[in-house]
């Protein structure tokens, strides 16, 4: 029974760069855990140089059982800096690495059928890193994938991948608002309700112009890390774009006309996850990012979202991001962080520059 099981959960696997986005998609609704990671509006709007890959595990009635968006990224050029720029011509060479995130998504609950599933899925990204030299992969579970197991973990580990336990933190949108009000820390229902105090307006993005305020609040933002924003244009079509096909929201918080906090945040199959905040440090006691995540989850409430998730970091993380998602009330979740080096002398070229970059902006932000 167990081999006519094997051979008959999966017949085929596809390949391909791109897809139909709303067949993909849709497909991508048959799980409860599937987020805007993985829509093909996701894969298809970085600012990166990607090229996006889909792959679809599919069983002898033509159904898709399995299904994984990556992306091949060669090198991060939303930001620059001048020590950045003396690696330019290097750094694609050595650091073309797959990502993906939230995924695989694997439609079957049955254990045999999910490893079955996901080694037809690894054996097709092992497909793509040949195709593509491929220095690395770096992939992240969803946490509310509630069926991973040591098993599933094993499967990983047998194709070379090491693993890092992480942690996200989630709000579940089936209680009341004053429940989620009275599940954040007492602090943060106290900043939020001076921030309301100090007359924070906060407005939904609804038109591209006002796209341009996010934009230069976020130029502030890099400079304070050492960076330059090189496509400030491009960077504001994309936010567009996530507006209009429906994977973002984005809120603005306003003091006397002014932008000083900005929050976007991944919107797909009811699940809501934060995907970015910057606050304006002309003003080190601002709040607005405070009231807008509030705002935020009374949104994801009202419209009948079913997860928030404030996303996390790694399970034994002690800075002060991680301090900050934990105290808007949402459950701890684990989730795992797999990285599979396929050229090690590369890969620690890669490292070290990028090690070296990272010290950089840190001191240029002190």
């Amino acid at each position: 029974m167990e081999n006519r099981v094997k051979k008959d959960i999966v017949c085929k696997t596809e390949i391909c760069t791109e897809v139909d986005s709303n067949l993909w998609n849709n497909n991508l609704k048959k799980s409860n855990y599937s987020t805007f990671f993985q829509t093909a509006e996701f894969q298809n709007s970085n600012l990166e140089d990607i090229i996006p890959i889909f792959i679809n595990i599919i069983d002898k009635n033509n159904d898709i059982v399995g299904q994984l968006g990556l992306r091949i990224i060669n090198t991060t050029v939303m930001y620059s800096s001048s020590i950045f720029k003396r690696f330019s011509s290097i750094i694609p060479k050595i650091t073309r690495r797959i990502i993906w995130i939230y995924g695989p998504i694997i439609h079957s609950e049955k254990p045999e059928e999910r490893k079955i599933i996901l080694i037809k899925i690894l054996d097709a990204v092992n497909k793509v890193v040949e195709d593509y030299d491929v220095v690395h992969i770096e992939a992240q579970t969803a946490p509310y994938d509630l069926l991973i197991d040591e098993d599933y973990k094993e499967v990983f580990q047998n194709y070379g991948y090491s693993t890092t336990d992480f942690c996200s933190y989630i709000a579940n949108l089936s209680i009341s608002v004053n429940d989620l009000w009275l599940n954040i820390s007492k602090k943060t229902r106290g900043d939020v309700t001076r921030a309301k105090r100090r007359e924070i307006v906060i407005k939904n993005v609804e038109s591209y112009n006002e796209i341009d305020d996010f934009i230069n609040l976020n130029k502030e933002w890099a400079k304070t890390k050492g960076l330059i924003i090189t496509d400030p244009e491009k960077e504001k079509e994309m936010l567009w774009k996530n507006h209009k096909n429906g994977i973002e929201k984005i809120f603005l918080a306003y003091k006397e006309k002014k932008l000083i906090s900005g929050l976007r945040i991944g919107v797909f199959n009811k699940i809501a996850y934060t995907n970015f905040v910057i606050n304006s440090y002309k003003d080190p006691t601002n709040l607005g990012g405070t009231l807008l995540t509030w705002n935020a989850l009374e949104w994801a409430k009202n419209n009948d979202y079913h997860i928030f998730d404030f996303s996390g970091g790694p399970l034994d993380g002690v800075d002060s991001l991680l301090a900050y998602k934990k105290k808007w009330g949402g459950k701890q979740y684990i989730q795992y962080d797999f990285i599979k080096i396929n050229k090690k002398f590369s890969y620690l070229i890669y490292k070290k520059i990028f090690k070296m970059l990272k010290s950089y902006h840190r001191k240029r932000s002190l």
